[in-house]
């Protein structure tokens, strides 16, 4: 099967399914004739010829069964047949990865509990056809965000890419031997490191190899608060706050704090990190610890500190200056996901800012996906 129709049939799956879930959420009484008749002719299709469509998904399931299924089930013949046929069909009906679907646990779900989950291309499609590609765009781009916020910072930053030249970084070295750089356009901790330089040299010679590499950016090192530092002292422990300007103001909707693991200078949950949602009005954590490997703790596994019932510190002062700094950004930023630190001396200050994923649902275990829809219509 040629590249051109298996991209045309998925298109063409994903539109009517999206366009069949729009459909039943106003009119139930068609589920029966979806779920028994149309989507089993799909999953058929689907899986003809050992996945022609989408052989991807043959792969990502393999890989996802080795991370979450035990090795006891996956000896089991009938219930992996099962489990492929189901994931199969959640992945048509709802554009799922592999992922979602074991952290979900849309195993033990049924279509009416699965439509309550925001999923992450729902969330992405969603933001773009509502906001458009540009503002997402924006976001990304970590230097355009940084000069709409830089008086959030509070902290030196330096940028290595072409408008900004060896000098800059040079005087930036000079005044923060030690710093950390992220690519510009990255995103869960990816390639984020801390280095340390010595001498000129060392700092052109640093120059040249990432300018080579991309773009960067260049960050004085966060000294945090004794009370997050607590948590894991190699990472700076980040509250991610999603925030959405609405009719009724601002809103925020299933903010969570992050802390890496010993050892690491990234707090991501992709890397190893764990997460926990707060309440959003008490700042009190209100789950366990969760990681994306489907690992859940009531405890940070190398500090031994509690997750649930740990009081953010400064949560009313966050709250406002969430607030603050969402209306300073132009019109069309309705939806930011903020990324804040508490620094040694108590104050908040703002790391980054985009279009995060909810994965507080994960840790929750409860789908968000009418709140955040409601939000940013």
């Amino acid at each position: 099967m040629s590249v051109k129709i298996q991209s045309f049939l998925k298109h063409f799956f994903n539109s009517f399914d999206e366009k069949s879930r729009k459909l039943l959420d106003k009119t139930r009484f068609t589920h029966p004739l979806y779920e028994r008749i149309i989507l089993p002719i799909e999953a058929a299709i689907y899986r003809a010829g050992n996945y022609k469509i989408s052989p991807q998904f043959k792969k990502g399931f393999d890989e996802a069964v080795k991370r979450y299924v035990a090795s006891k089930d996956r000896e089991d013949a009938a219930f992996m047949r099962k489990l492929e046929n189901d994931l199969l069909k959640a992945h048509i009906s709802f554009r799922m990865s592999e992922d979602e679907y074991f952290l979900y646990d849309f195993f033990h779900q049924n279509y009416w509990e699965r439509c309550k989950w925001l999923i992450d291309r729902v969330r992405l499609s969603s933001l773009t056809e509502k906001y458009g590609e540009a503002i997402y765009q924006e976001l990304k781009d970590k230097s355009f965000f940084y000069n709409l916020t830089k008086d959030y910072f509070r902290r030196d930053v330096s940028f290595i890419d072409d408008n900004h030249g060896e000098e800059e970084f040079l005087q930036f070295a000079k005044s923060h031997q030690r710093f950390i750089l992220k690519p510009l356009e990255g995103s869960l901790g990816a390639k984020t490191f801390v280095t340390e330089v010595d001498s000129e040299d060392s700092v052109i010679n640093l120059y040249e190899n990432l300018i080579g590499q991309g773009k960067w950016i260049a960050e004085e090192l966060i000294k945090q608060h004794q009370e997050t530092e607590a948590w894991n002292p190699s990472s700076v422990n980040t509250f991610r706050v999603p925030s959405f300007r609405t009719k009724e103001g601002i809103r925020i909707l299933q903010p969570f704090f992050r802390t890496g693991r010993k050892g690491s200078v990234v707090d991501n949950a992709g890397h190893g990190g764990i997460f926990a949602v707060f309440d959003p009005e008490t700042g009190v954590i209100i789950t366990d610890g969760v990681d994306e490997y489907g690992g859940r703790y009531e405890e940070h596994p190398d500090s031994h500190l509690k997750f649930k019932g740990w009081k953010i510190p400064y949560w009313e002062e966050l709250k406002k200056l969430v607030a603050e700094v969402h209306h300073s950004l132009p019109e069309h930023h309705r939806y930011v996901g903020f990324d804040f630190a508490l620094n040694k001396e108590g104050q908040w200050v703002l790391v980054e800012g985009n279009w995060g994923q909810m994965v507080g649902q994960i840790a929750e275990l409860k789908g968000i996906r009418k709140e955040f829809m409601d939000y940013i219509s």
